[in-house]
């Protein structure tokens, strides 16, 4: 009787792990939902907007966005987390939801390591310093001689946002202090400073070209290794003097722990063929959003390496985890 048992096991094993490959190669057999942790109209909501067509020609089936904000990321990253690990729902994650708010949220509904699997990552965007022209400013130099005489404020999307960060690490390394005035959410902090009620700010460039262009603010710096093609005569803080003021927030798609690799292959595979079409390169273009392609292996070694470096930035703000 033993002996029976255990060959009808082994027989349904040898079913179960026959299955498995198929049901992967199978993959996709409908649609896929992308979770956006934003609300709509941000630089990584559009991004995925539009990869969207190109990953749903490359996979077959349809690529549905769905946007899910709330409390900095953590309710989309949440109810990602809880999504069946069958690679039909994937997420945006991001600087924010990834490197930042483990170090600021005490009861973080999620684990970036342990909870979900990398697929690709996108590529990013640095901060651009501006300031209002009301401050008569034209350059970083003028900027920090003005702060050491008249308390210049810088606005941020609120605490503990990548804005905020980047100011913080700027005032550690100029030995300059700023007056922080957080807002809720970066679009008003963005629209206050372009009406003079604040003085200055670090802001990913697509919300502010427009007003670059229009001279409704004045650029002095942008946090990435190379100067932007969108913003041609600004330099870069490592050519004024500030080397390590090199901060690109980042996006890339992930899928719940448990996800198949040949499945995460597939939508690797996708992504990088999804981030060389002509539409994403335009728009990367226009928005100073800066391609970096990474497969699964590489994005993992990203988010790790990314989340030790944010949590250094939270300390030096003097932000406390709540």
């Amino acid at each position: 009787m033993r002996s029976k048992l255990v060959v009808v096991s082994m027989a349904l094993l040898s079913a179960m792990v026959a299955r498995a490959p198929v049901w992967a190669e199978d993959y996709p057999s409908r649609s896929v939902e992308v979770i956006v942790p934003q609300s709509p109209g941000g630089l990584g909501d559009i991004a995925v907007r539009v990869l969207a067509p190109e990953l749903s020609a490359s996979l077959g089936v349809p690529v549905v966005i769905e946007n899910k904000p709330g409390a900095g990321g953590t309710v989309g990253m949440a109810e990602a987390r809880r999504a069946a690990a069958d690679g039909s729902t994937l997420a945006l994650a991001a600087a924010g939801s990834f490197s930042i708010n483990p170090h600021l949220q005490k009861n973080l509904p999620y684990d970036p390591l342990t909870n979900f699997e990398p697929v690709c990552r996108i590529g990013g965007a640095p901060s651009v310093l501006v300031v209002n022209p009301s401050l008569n400013v034209k350059s970083l130099p003028e900027l920090l001689a003005k702060a050491k005489t008249d308390p210049v404020s810088f606005a941020s999307g609120g605490n503990g946002t990548p804005s905020h960060l980047a100011q913080e690490l700027l005032k550690a390394r100029v030995k300059v202090q700023f007056l922080h005035v957080p807002y809720r959410g970066t679009s008003q902090a963005v629209t206050d400073t372009i009406g003079g009620h604040s003085q200055a700010l670090f802001e990913t460039a697509g919300p502010l070209l427009g007003a670059i262009r229009a001279g409704q603010l004045i650029a002095l710096g942008v946090t990435s290794p190379n100067r932007l093609p969108a913003l041609p005569d600004v330099p870069t803080f490592k050519e004024l003097g500030i080397p390590d003021l090199d901060l690109l927030g980042w996006n890339g798609l992930v899928v719940p722990a448990g996800t198949p690799e040949t499945i995460i292959a597939r939508l690797s595979k996708a992504c990088e063929h999804a981030v060389s079409a002509p539409e994403f390169l335009t728009f990367a273009k226009a928005n100073g959003y800066v391609i970096s392609y990474a497969p699964a292996a590489e994005f993992r070694d990203h988010i790790i390496s990314q989340l030790k470096k944010w949590g250094e930035l939270v300390r030096l703000s003097g932000v406390k985890p709540q």
